[in-house]
């Protein structure tokens, strides 16, 4: 079985009501599963969170995919 782990949940993470039940309190079969669950986490928090910070997904382990939090992003020019 696979897991998604976050980070750090900031602010938005911890307003938003979909992250535990839709992507972090699930196991998934393969791996490819979680890989796809991850990215669309990761992009759901860049789109629709405060834009303060940005997330990507990357594999820990053999059944982790583990979800990084870059704290301050610049504004985009």
């Amino acid at each position: 079985m696979y897991k998604i782990e976050m980070d750090k949940l900031c602010g938005c993470a911890k307003k938003d009501s979909k992250l535990h039940p839709e992507w972090l309190d699930k196991e998934y079969a393969t791996k490819e599963e979680a890989e796809i669950a991850a990215l669309r986490l990761a992009n759901h928090a860049n789109a629709t969170w405060c834009k303060k910070h940005r997330f990507y997904a990357y594999e820990e382990d053999d059944s982790i995919i583990r979800i990084a939090v870059e704290m301050s992003c610049p504004k985009e020019a």
